[in-house]
């Protein structure tokens, strides 16, 4: 497999989320806390055990990808398969560079995707990315949308991560049953980096477009607004 079959799926997950914002609901208002929200059951543990834990997918950033893209190639001359999934963001949040990526190669760029803690959701520490479902047999493969967000202004500082925890929940309980096989979350103390995966994106889209669809961008744009992104491609990796 080479880098340019690995990395997927970014103007039409941009077009997949402008979509489903175009249709969404009027949102719950700006600033509204946990407590004056509906409960969503907590996510206990990890949901599956497939590649992003076993293949030992990572969370990376950086200003410039060629490093990273290089760490790619040699894990294939390695005899693995490699997953290099990567966006260039418009604003760079907390510590987080210029490019954002899931992959399996090892970079000092890159933290390991950890299981969900004791308490699940709810417990999951700041700025550690946790697998919340890990059900997709290939990263490398199907459909990849990635969520980067920053914390709305009327979204008061003391809120912002437990609505978040809410939202991972939510997320989680709207389309694992309409077929995303993998999320994966890391939360800031002002932003949420998120990968999402599906096995197709026509899955994706027939998911979105459910009523329960509008839910989940509805309520992040409660809480946060999204950041600009474009994807990396191989060829700018090399």
């Amino acid at each position: 497999m080479t880098l340019s079959t690995a990395l997927r799926a970014g103007p039409a997950a941009a077009l997949l989320l402008t979509c489903v914002a175009a249709l969404a609901q009027t949102p719950p208002p700006s600033g509204t806390s946990v407590a004056a929200l509906s409960a969503v059951p907590n996510v206990a543990a990890t949901i599956g055990t497939q590649a992003a834990l076993k293949e030992g997918l990572r969370f990376c950033t950086l200003d410039e990808p060629a490093t990273l893209a290089q760490a790619a190639r040699d894990l294939a001359a390695s005899g693995r398969k490699p997953v290099l999934i990567g966006w260039r963001i418009a604003e760079t949040p907390g510590h987080i560079g210029k490019v954002v990526a899931v992959s399996n190669a090892s970079h000092p760029a890159c933290q390991p995707v950890q299981t969900l803690p004791a308490g699940g959701v709810q417990s999951m520490q700041l700025e550690v990315p946790y697998a919340v479902i890990d059900k997709a047999p290939d990263w490398s493969a199907g459909f990849t949308a990635l969520v980067m967000a920053v914390r709305d202004e009327a979204m008061p500082a003391a809120d912002y991560v437990p609505r978040l925890k809410r939202h991972v929940n939510l997320v989680a309980s709207l389309f694992e049953s309409k077929g995303l096989d993998g999320y994966l979350v890391y939360a800031g103390a002002d932003h949420e980096w998120a990968y999402l995966h599906w096995p197709d994106e026509d899955t994706a889209k027939r998911a979105f477009a459910t009523p329960d669809g509008a839910t989940g961008p509805k309520d992040s744009r409660s809480i946060q607004r999204p950041v600009g992104t474009q994807p990396v491609f191989a060829a700018a990796l090399k």
